[in-house]
């Protein structure tokens, strides 16, 4: 059953629109300009690839519309507004299942910039939204919300786990090289230098072997997962997630 949450944002969805403080546009302004660089340098050639046909502003909260008009004409998925800081992974699913992103309205305090344990509107949309332009990576978040529904308590953990350790935290290998490429270490300042400094063990993905460990949620990861390629990380999934 679809929670309070989302039944409120299918009340609003279409018709909010939001006013943004003076102090939330700096707040925006100032991590586009800390993360730059760290992406351009760091991030995986497909979310440089969205990043560009995304086209966010530097010094503004872009609009729905704006991501919108990216985003749904290239792989069907739209954003949707919500009021939950931190949707439930029923009511996140269920969104997802209607190819409908969730973008909260909660920004991250200035004491915060560099690491919030709450995913903030700066997380969702310059950590995730740019790859939702692109047709490959859209495939790869099609994967977990059909998992999700079929799997019984047990199970749900284990999807919930595997979106953290790929989506939100995962890495890929390019030339050798390891690159950011989950939206949690893409808007996060302080995790990405741990794991460019080499400060975090990093094993391969292998879904068997992420199951058994926890979300890192107040504290940052003890250990992430790189995949070759992201038809591989596809691949990966599809053949556990088929185990259900």
């Amino acid at each position: 059953m679809v929670g309070e949450g989302a039944r409120r944002q299918q009340r609003e969805w279409g018709v909010w629109r939001m006013d943004f403080s003076a102090d939330q546009r700096r707040a925006w302004a100032e991590l586009y300009r800390r993360q730059l660089p760290r992406v351009e340098q760091h991030a995986c050639r497909a979310y440089l690839e969205g990043f560009e046909r995304l086209a966010l502003p530097a010094d503004d909260i872009p609009s729905l519309d704006h991501l919108n008009a990216r985003i749904t004409p290239a792989t069907g998925w739209q954003t949707v507004r919500t009021a939950v800081r931190y949707s439930d992974a029923t009511d996140w699913y269920a969104e997802f299942a209607q190819k409908r992103f969730l973008v909260t309205d909660y920004m991250r305090g200035w004491e915060e910039l560099d690491f919030t344990p709450e995913p903030d509107m700066f997380h969702d949309i310059f950590g995730h939204l740019p790859f939702m332009t692109l047709p490959a990576y859209a495939e790869l978040e099609e994967l977990f919300a059909p998992a999700f529904m079929r799997a019984d308590p047990v199970q749900r953990e284990a999807v919930k786990r595997l979106a953290w350790y790929s989506t939100e935290f995962g890495l890929l290998r390019e030339g050798g090289e390891i690159k950011l490429f989950g939206a949690g270490l893409i808007s996060s300042g302080a995790e990405a230098d741990r794991v460019v400094a080499g400060e975090v063990p990093i094993l391969p993905f292998r879904c068997e072997e992420i199951v058994p460990h926890e979300k890192a949620v107040w504290e940052f990861n003890h250990q992430l997962f790189v995949s070759e390629s992201l038809d591989e990380l596809k691949g990966e999934l599809r053949r556990y997630f088929d185990t259900f």
